[in-house]
């Protein structure tokens, strides 16, 4: 399997089938994410209610299967250090829109990239999740208490 990104700045592609694809609620996804967790490519959710708590959602697939093709000059690196497993994650973001593109957890020396799906062509059609990590952090649900809407309200 072959999917390309959407044109932007930064054009990558990545080949083959992720080594997993999670929903993960540590602190450094919260934040990422903008929202109470972030899924992580093991495979993307079945359905919209999932979405409501984890907007965000990547797949951890090799290094040699993630490959750029334009705008590598457009990529940066944060380096977060202040990690549970005590090893450094190296966040690559794009420096024209700030979006995260990838993580690189050093636990694993640079072998796997945790890749944002969103940024794939139909990502979390493609790449449904698994698996939770960090589940005790997760915000519980109050769907009984939250309006939904189907649109934008006001629009």
């Amino acid at each position: 399997m072959s999917t390309k990104t959407q044109k932007r700045s930064v054009k990558f592609t990545v080949h083959g089938t992720p080594d997993a694809i999670f929903i993960c609620y540590c602190s450094h996804c919260k934040k990422n994410a903008g929202a109470p967790g972030q899924i992580a490519s093991l495979n993307p959710p079945s359905d919209f209610q999932d979405l409501i708590l984890t907007i965000s959602q990547s797949a951890k697939f090799k290094s040699e299967n993630v490959h750029v093709l334009e705008g590598s000059e457009h990529i940066n690196t944060w380096i977060l250090k202040d990690n549970l497993s005590g090893c450094e994650k190296h966040k690559k973001f794009c420096s024209r829109c700030g979006c995260t593109l990838w993580t690189i957890p050093m636990k694993h020396s640079g072998s796997h990239w945790i890749v944002r799906t969103a940024l794939l062509e139909n990502g979390f059609d493609k790449f449904p999740y698994k698996a939770e990590f960090f589940a005790s952090r997760k915000m519980p649900v109050a769907a009984a208490m939250v309006k939904s809407f189907d649109t934008m309200p006001g629009a």
